[in-house]
């Protein structure tokens, strides 16, 4: 598998995504979860017509093939080669917030290149930690988790029900949790909205925000249309503590969706529209849920 990896380095970018695409394109002429994709894309652009939808949901497939190629490359890059590909925009923010001492919970998403995120960042020095569940033994999964290793990701697998108790304890040795907010959480959820639609959302951020005195960034990579990305940090973010913890959570979790909702709209084909997001519904009567904003024109503070 390190063989593979080292030789997959010495092939040209623009061949790895030439193929990358090739993959995404089989990916959408097979269906592989094709009406999930257009399900969610109509659920989140009523205003579309079908034939852009179906266009944004054909280039979602090209950006996903093409994220697999590029994210196995990257044990193999140097730092300038990595610094060619990275631009950041808020490291200051990072710093500040490393430099409480507590611990930091990077909040992300499933947009541009998620895990080719982790790893760059790791790369740069930033001490990572992602919390994952044991998966299957098999190619695919060996595989990212070399990638993840190769980085220098520090990967904490977890058990249910020890999942808290073990983030707790790497925030405790200043470290940073990788937390995706947009993973729809089926077990006691609360219900901001996304798209205006309302989206079962885990309250952990600012749960462990109070919990710990951790801070609480956000960032995304964003693509900037040659190839590189812009690796978007904002933070530390203010999570309310007004003494009503439900409504705290919610007004927290329901800023951070607006945030990712105005990156997703300005590149609607960099989601995971390939996930059901929405799959959870609120029950009759089951707590708060927050009213259904508006689409921000700028990007919410």
């Amino acid at each position: 598998m390190t063989r593979f990896l080292d030789l997959l380095g010495r092939i040209p970018r623009p061949i790895l995504m030439a193929f990358g695409s090739f993959l995404g394109w089989l990916g959408w002429t097979l269906r592989l979860r094709r009406r999930v994709v257009l399900d969610n894309l109509r659920l989140a652009f009523p205003e579309k017509s079908e034939a852009e939808r179906r266009a944004i949901g054909r280039a979602n497939f090209r950006h996903l093939g093409q994220m697999i190629p590029d994210f196995l490359r990257v044990p193999t890059l140097t730092p300038e080669q990595l610094d060619q590909i990275f631009v950041y925009d808020g490291w200051e923010n990072y710093l500040r917030a490393a430099a409480l001492g507590k611990g930091v919970i990077a909040c992300t998403a499933h947009f541009g290149n998620f895990d080719l995120l982790a790893s760059a960042n790791t790369r740069r020095g930033v001490p990572i930690t992602q919390v994952a569940r044991e998966m299957g033994k098999n190619v695919v999964n060996d595989l990212w988790r070399e990638v993840r290793r190769r980085s220098g990701v520090d990967e904490l697998l977890v058990k249910p029900g020890n999942t808290m108790r073990a983030i707790i304890r790497a925030l405790h040795q200043n470290r940073v949790i990788g937390y995706v907010i947009d993973q729809n959480q089926p077990v006691r959820p609360i219900f901001p909205t996304f798209f205006g639609v309302p989206a079962a959302t885990a309250s952990t951020p600012a749960f462990l925000a109070r919990r710990t005195g951790c801070a609480v960034i956000f960032t995304l990579s964003v693509p900037l249309g040659d190839g590189r990305h812009q690796v978007l940090i904002e933070g530390p973010l203010e999570v309310p503590d007004t003494g009503d913890p439900a409504a705290d959570d919610l007004a927290f979790m329901q800023r951070l969706n607006d945030k990712l909702e105005h990156w997703v709209r300005r590149h609607p084909e960099r989601w995971y529209w390939v996930h059901r997001r929405w799959k959870t519904r609120p029950p009759s009567g089951a707590g708060p849920v927050a009213p259904a904003p508006a689409a921000p024109a700028t990007p919410p503070n």
